[in-house]
């Protein structure tokens, strides 16, 4: 009788209060993360006119190799400056435990002598591919600080893999890695390393949309190559989809 009261108290209070809500747990062989699905938050960029400024690499190590059939392309990646403004959004309220490294390796072409994409945004930690789809020599080296490196001269179809640490941030959370070639002395390009895994490109229309987003204050950060960074501060709740024009000129 005892046994059948217990039995009976236990279902009446599983449908009366439900379930108990099931949290994140990790032990030495399972790590279980529930699906998350917050606030949208979506806007359109403005940025001044820009003056193609072309960013060359010159230094005492630098050699002007011109190679048999390299073109004369201006390096400096694509030609609608939208396309190389990167959106990110930063916790202020908040503190991510962590934040891990794409799986999927990031893909920089070296084509017609030029750095594609020239923006490449990419959490700190992940790998990032260059690829020589060029019928001549290329290479890519970095001079940035924490970030040093140098891949000699790689053939046509060469892949090479590269980690991206930390470096020093440009402000706090993002980081500017500088990308030259010295055989092309006009190819430049830039690895955005973040510490954050909400961030998108920009459409060529200028517009972001960015979905998923958990309830805090957030810093939204507007990168471009050409331009200061533009900010602003916004709050979600989780739930509410919001829109953010972010504007450059100011």
């Amino acid at each position: 009788m005892a046994r059948i009261l217990v039995v009976g108290l236990i279902s009446f209070l599983f449908t009366s209060v439900g379930p108990l809500p099931v949290e994140n747990y990790t032990d030495s062989t399972t790590s279980l993360n529930l699906v998350y699905e917050g606030s949208t938050l979506s806007g359109t960029i403005t940025l001044p006119p820009t003056n193609n400024t072309q960013r060359t690499f010159r230094g005492s190590a630098y050699r002007d190799r011109r190679t048999s059939g390299s073109s004369s392309s201006t390096g400096s990646g694509e030609s609608n400056p939208l396309l190389n403004t990167i959106i990110s959004l930063h916790p202020t309220s908040y503190e991510m435990s962590s934040t891990e490294p794409s799986e999927t390796p990031s893909v920089v072409n070296q084509e017609n002598a030029t750095f594609v994409p020239h923006v490449t945004p990419v959490i700190v930690g992940s790998i990032v591919e260059f690829i020589n789809n060029d019928s001549f020599y290329h290479n890519v080296f970095s001079l940035t600080p924490g970030a040093k490196f140098n891949i000699g001269r790689r053939p046509t179809g060469d892949v090479y893999s590269k980690e991206i640490p930390k470096t020093q941030w440009k402000v706090e959370g993002l980081g500017e890695i500088q990308l030259f070639c010295d055989i092309h002395s006009s190819m430049n390009a830039v690895i955005l390393s973040l510490d954050t895994p909400y961030f998108q490109r920009v459409s060529e229309d200028g517009t972001f949309e960015i979905k998923d987003l958990p309830a805090g204050t957030y810093e939204l950060r507007g990168y471009n190559p050409n331009f200061e960074i533009a900010s602003e501060e916004v709050t979600l709740d989780g739930e509410t989809n919001i829109t953010v024009d972010l504007n450059f000129m100011n």
